[in-house]
């Protein structure tokens, strides 16, 4: 019973996480790894076989709706229509007659093809696999990664060759890896900022806490950015955000932050704090050397005018930063963070794009 299990805690932990597409996927894999756990046997003395059966032939075009579907509300009319699909199976599989399943078992899941149940089944699920794979690469998103690998591993266990023993240990892996993929997404949305990709404010204050000794602490703002946002709109503003960390994290002697709105934090624990205003000044040069491929918001129409279309353009980019080193006068993170703030205040108001540190 060890998919089953698997499979239901993962279920659970979607749910409460709100990963409804995942919820989906989970509960169509908690149902079909009941089925081949043999609940259907004691009923039918079939051995199993029914459950088998009705894992190959319900769940693979289960699974298919669920991949292909939307992020929407649990309870949204197409993930309730496709609830209802499951709740049909599920009843077919426990109270259809038996002079009904072999009508059943022929003309599903495409009784068509010149092919097994199994192989039928398992390439469903493989194209179920394959829209979560586009979806991840399209959007990025670590779930869809998560569910791909998932409904691999549920395809394995559909195939022919697979005996029943060898599709139960396969689907009590597609459960762990739902559980770990469910674990990780949720992991990802607590402490890790979304348009960065950097850790957040909350995964700094985690490290802080956990922190003592030498450290030094810089605070990072994009120079002029409202003005840039006024002028070009929010989505180059985002561009210029996510190149800013991109260059940001490429200083792998600290870790950076994403601090909030266009203020970025960066962390130097032990020897390397000494030498945190100098790693920052690198880090400055880079960014200023860059430029930003950006695309316009198109300007608003006068009267009698036609609306310009978004123009691309090159831009460029520069930060101040501020820097302050832990000692016995800021022992404290939270007075450390104040006077790294207070620094890059000092770094704008002698003209920006520069550093500021303690001597």
């Amino acid at each position: 019973m060890a998919a089953p299990l698997l499979n239901g805690i993962a279920l659970l932990l979607a749910l409460g996480f709100r990963r409804n597409r995942a919820v989906l996927v989970l509960m169509v894999l908690t149902f079909s790894s009941l089925a081949l756990a043999g609940v259907v046997a004691s009923e039918y003395g079939d051995q199993g076989e029914r459950g088998t059966d009705a894992a190959r032939m319900f769940a693979p075009w289960l699974l298919l709706a669920a991949a292909a579907m939307p992020e929407r509300a649990l309870l949204a009319r197409r993930n309730l229509i496709l609830l209802l699909l499951l709740a049909i199976a599920v009843w077919l599989t426990l109270a259809a007659p038996a002079h009904v399943w072999p009508g059943l078992r022929g003309a599903l899941p495409f009784g068509v093809l010149p092919w097994s149940a199994g192989a039928v089944a398992a390439a469903l699920t493989f194209v179920a696999a394959g829209a979560c794979v586009l979806r991840w690469v399209l959007h990025g998103a670590p779930i869809e990664a998560g569910l791909a690998i998932v409904l691999a591993v549920a395809g394995l266990a559909l195939l022919p060759i697979l005996h029943l023993d060898g599709a139960r240990i396969a689907f009590a892996l597609a459960g762990a890896g739902a559980l770990f993929a469910v674990l990780y997404t949720s992991y990802r949305m607590a402490f890790v900022d979304a348009l960065s990709g950097l850790p957040n404010r909350r995964a700094l204050d985690e490290a802080l806490a956990r922190l003592s000794g030498i450290y030094a602490l810089a605070m990072a703002d994009v120079d002029h950015f409202k003005q840039f946002n006024d002028t070009h709109g929010h989505d180059a503003g985002d561009r210029v955000l996510q190149a800013v960390a991109q260059q940001l994290g490429r200083e792998r002697r600290g870790r950076v932050f994403r601090y909030g709105g266009e203020e970025f934090c960066l962390l130097f624990t032990g020897a390397r704090s000494r030498e945190a205003a100098k790693m920052c000044e690198e880090a400055r040069v880079r960014v200023e050397a860059m430029r930003v491929r950006i695309r316009s918001a198109p300007s608003k129409a006068r009267r009698g005018q036609a609306i310009k279309r978004a123009e691309a353009s090159e831009v460029k980019v520069t930060i101040s930063i501020g820097v302050a080193l832990r000692d016995e006068a800021t022992r404290h993170a939270a007075d450390v963070l104040k006077a790294a703030d207070q620094a890059l205040y000092k770094a704008k108001a002698k003209g920006r794009n520069r550093v500021v540190a303690p001597r």
